[in-house]
């Protein structure tokens, strides 16, 4: 018993300095739309989560509630804080400091009823000082920094806030344990017969001339050997990026002889970095797979930036330019002279149509 005694001492002397140290905040969310708004308790808890991560006490969120319903001007991202400010509010909390986490999230349903969602958090420490940092993530939807998919609203909306948190807290210096990473959904194509009759037509902007500004930004290939010509330009409909279709001839030499090959490409590029992100391999003839010419007819972007496609007079693809890869690839059984690509809707589905004159195939937009 008294060995036992003596263990519990030493346990007690070498664990209470550690958690005297640890400093004891406050964390609070302030929501900046009406989406937001329903979404405190997610930001709330991802933020105290990394606290506690990092060696910090965290008090209850009844107490934070208490503070934010007490100290209005907290809410105001901007409003001047001073030491005492802090001591007339916050000194019977007996805490060290404030993190306010304001909070901004956009949602939206893309392909095939897949619910996408963006979140920005802006975090602002202030301490007993009144001395301040401030952090703030960087804007989802963009190349590099994409939205989060889901199944659901909550389930997309979830993983956008989190990320958001993570981003704008490691700027902070805090480390992040456990990263969340975007949620993105996996497409492919399904060739079905028809689409419904309720479907309606997505519309797209309008095709540019092959000598729009666009066309330049695109890394096309001109030497003595290769010639690669634009044949469709078409852009986002945010109009921030652009695709650029084009039919790539290329002169080589077997034997002493010149010989001809074919092919197409998809570029997309980023009208406000005014460069090429994305590149895509169309078509490289084969006749093992392609049936027809190489030349791409019709390009668009699906919804937004972020899903593309282009047919070409043998084949269709659709691609996922945030992460580089091509999502579905169909070759036609007989080829296609000029081809035209429509987007359709219909309930929770989307579909692609290729089609010239008479002629017309559908293909069915499908999660894996």
């Amino acid at each position: 018993m008294l060995f036992r005694s003596l263990f519990l001492l030493l346990l007690l002397h070498f664990h209470l300095p550690a958690h005297a140290d640890q400093e004891k905040v406050a964390v609070m969310v302030f929501g900046q739309d009406v989406t937001a708004e329903k979404y405190l308790r997610v930001a709330q808890t991802r933020m105290e989560q990394l606290l506690n991560d990092n060696g910090y006490i965290v008090i209850d969120q009844q107490k934070s509630e208490e503070l934010k319903n007490s100290w209005k001007e907290l809410s105001d991202p901007g409003a001047l804080i001073t030491a005492e400010d802090f001591i007339e509010h916050a000194s019977k909390f007996k805490i060290s400091g404030i993190y306010r986490v304001y909070l901004g999230v956009g949602k939206t349903q893309g392909l095939a009823s897949i619910y996408t969602a963006t979140a920005v958090t802006d975090i602002r420490f202030v301490d007993e000082d009144a001395l301040v940092k401030a952090s703030a993530s960087l804007p989802m939807g963009t190349k590099g920094m994409p939205p989060s998919d889901g199944l659901t609203e909550s389930a997309a909306v979830n993983n956008a806030i989190q990320r958001a948190t993570d981003i704008a807290a490691e700027k902070l210096g805090f480390k992040i344990m456990d990263i969340t990473n975007p949620r993105l959904v996996h497409y492919a194509l399904k060739e079905v017969s028809s689409v419904p009759a309720i479907s309606t037509e997505i519309s797209a902007p309008p095709l540019k001339t092959n000598g729009d500004s666009m066309v330049h930004y695109a890394k096309i290939q001109d030497d003595s050997w290769t010639s690669e010509e634009p044949t469709c330009v078409r852009a986002s409909p945010d109009g921030r990026m652009g695709a650029v279709g084009t039919y790539i001839m290329k002169t080589e030499f077997s034997f002493g002889r010149p010989k001809r090959s074919y092919a197409s490409a998809l570029h997309v590029v980023d009208a406000d970095a005014q460069s090429e992100v994305e590149r895509f391999d169309v078509s490289i003839k084969d006749p093992r797979y392609q049936r027809g010419g190489s030349k791409i007819t019709d390009c668009r972007f699906l919804h937004s930036w972020r899903y593309v496609s282009a047919v070409s007079q043998s084949h269709l693809i659709f691609a996922d330019t945030e992460r580089g890869v091509e999502l579905g690839r169909i070759y036609f059984d007989t080829p296609f002279d000029n081809p035209s690509l429509t987007h359709f809707h219909a309930g929770e589905n989307d579909y692609l149509a290729v089609s010239e004159g008479g002629r017309r195939l559908y293909y069915q937009i499908v999660r894996e």
